[in-house]
């Protein structure tokens, strides 16, 4: 079985607006999003069910293709770690 890869420039318009407000909250830097889009750029694959990926500073928490949330460095994120 071939697994998706995790989704980014198709999301749906409330995703793309939660995502970008927790990132607002969470006040995470250009720095941070650069690390972010880098490892975009590596087209991860989505596990089956819950996923995170932490980057030290923040963790992306998402379900199957698409990312979910943003959370703070020491928030308990939920799933499995991806690379």
């Amino acid at each position: 079985m071939r697994l998706p890869k995790i989704q980014f420039s198709k999301l749906p318009r409330p995703l793309w607006q939660h995502l970008l407000q927790r990132v607002d909250e969470r006040h995470i830097s250009v720095t941070d999003l650069l690390a972010l889009q880098e490892w975009v750029k590596t087209n991860p694959v989505a596990p089956n069910g819950d996923w995170y990926k932490n980057f030290g500073s923040f963790i992306l928490c998402g379900t199957g293709q698409y990312p979910k949330t943003v959370l703070e460095k020491g928030m308990k994120p939920f799933g499995s770690p991806v690379a």
